[in-house]
């Protein structure tokens, strides 16, 4: 019963919802991860407030481009005929949103990780 009433939502929530719910989901999981994997890369003895200011800074620095994929799927909605022929691109999106929310924090962990082994 609880599946089919997802179903049944999802089916009537329009592509801009479920791209901000996305969205959301994602800056949370990217701020978790910032937060348990590259802050404690960052630090060492003498540094303590840097990592923080980093993690502000790194998080600041994502917020534009996720409100502009928010934003491009408002105008997609908006300007929507009726045909419903953007499944494919909303994937992608989608797929591009999340490879970003871990793959950037990854990346960064690896890269001050990188940075303080060869100091």
């Amino acid at each position: 019963m609880a599946r089919a009433e997802h179903a049944h939502m999802r089916a009537h929530k329009s592509y801009s919802k479920r791209m901000s719910d996305h969205v959301a989901f994602a800056l949370v999981v990217y701020t978790l991860m910032l937060i348990f994997l590259v802050t404690p890369a960052m630090e060492n003895e003498g540094t303590s407030i840097f990592p923080y200011f980093m993690l502000v800074i790194f998080v600041a620095l994502v917020i534009p481009p996720c409100r502009g994929l928010e934003r491009r799927w408002q105008t997609i909605q908006a300007n929507d005929s009726g045909d419903g022929g953007f499944d494919t691109q909303f994937k992608m999106d989608r797929v591009k949103l999340w490879i970003g929310a871990i793959g950037i924090p990854a990346g960064i962990a690896v890269l001050f990780r990188g940075i303080t082994s060869v100091a």
